[in-house]
């Protein structure tokens, strides 16, 4: 009986100690606080409601290709290495299901860089790669947001006559079709920030290729119109956006790097704030729960690159 007893208590401590190794090899397990396995700036970061995804970017080794999927509760990640176009400046957009859609930027290829136009899907179940429509003209610096099955795509800077040109463009793919639709243009040319909130979205600040800019701009998709609304206290671009509840949160600038605002829904009104926020820029932004994540960024063009994941309760 005790040996029956010992055997199948051996039998358990094996069996775990096998699949702990076996998970050891796939993820890494992290303690607070939260970090990248892997410094990197303009990248995009989204959450499906359990994990986020950190995707591409650059740091000084150059354009990257992986993803960071990140278990905030438990502290796990798991790196998926070469599964994207190497690129930065993008967008990307989790479609309530289980696709990720990353859209524009820059890419490279044999050292030679190329506005990018193609669309890729990251499925979140397999962790396979496939394609979208190709967007209608390539943009470095959009903006996406998803709303009632469809992505709306914001702006961005294009080549044109050997030098970057802000566009107003608002391009929307409806998954659905598989098709490319045109929405009216933003009242001002730009790269910028978008985010989505009751049924309408919110462009924030940005840059049109000569300064950056107050803006603060609705969208109504249902009337296929904009409205200007109270411009923020400063300009500001390079930065990452979040709503939560009745607040729009705003973090980083080009160049004030600390900077750090929040708009009221119901007053409406603008607000510098205070939250122990960590200098950035070209960092992404994505709120789990009642927990936002900003993670990585630079501080400047030649870095230092950044591996951090500040975490706030806002």
């Amino acid at each position: 009986m005790n040996f029956s007893k010992n055997t199948t208590a051996l039998f358990y401590i094996i069996f775990f100690g096998i699949v702990l190794t076996g998970c050891s090899s796939k993820s890494t397990l992290k303690t607070e606080p939260l970090s990248l396995s892997m410094a990197r700036y303009g990248h995009a970061a989204v959450n499906d409601g359990k994990n986020i995804y950190v995707l591409a970017g650059a740091n000084k080794s150059g354009f990257l290709s992986d993803i960071e999927i990140i278990d905030p509760v438990l502290g796990l990640t798991q790196v998926l290495k070469n599964k994207l176009i190497p690129r930065r400046y993008f967008s990307a957009i989790w479609d309530g299901k289980h696709s990720i859609y990353i859209l524009g930027g820059v890419s490279i290829n044999n050292k030679k860089f190329s506005f990018e136009k193609r669309v890729e899907v990251f499925n979140t179940i397999t962790h396979q790669v496939s394609f979208a429509q190709p967007l209608p003209a390539p943009t470095r610096f959009n903006s996406a947001a998803f709303l009632n099955d469809r992505i709306f795509v914001f702006g961005g800077a294009y080549p044109k006559k050997g030098k970057l040109t802000a566009s107003p463009m608002v391009a929307v793919l409806d998954i659905a079709k598989g098709k490319w639709l045109r929405a009216a243009n933003m009242p001002t040319a730009k790269t910028t920030k978008a985010i989505a909130k009751d049924g309408l979205i919110y462009v924030v600040g940005g840059y049109n290729r000569a300064s950056s800019l107050d803006v603060f701009e609705r969208f109504d998709p249902q009337s296929n119109t904009w409205e200007q609304l109270p411009a923020m206290p400063v300009k500001i671009s390079a930065h990452s956006l979040t709503v939560i509840h009745d607040k729009l949160f705003v973090f980083g600038d080009y160049k004030q790097l600390k900077s750090t605002y929040s708009y009221d829904f119901l007053t409406h009104q603008w607000e510098k704030i205070d939250i122990g926020y960590k200098a950035s820029r070209h960092n992404a932004t994505t709120t789990l729960g009642d927990t936002t994540y900003v993670i990585g960024g630079t501080k400047s063009s030649n870095g230092p690159f950044l591996d951090y994941i500040q975490t706030f309760k806002l």
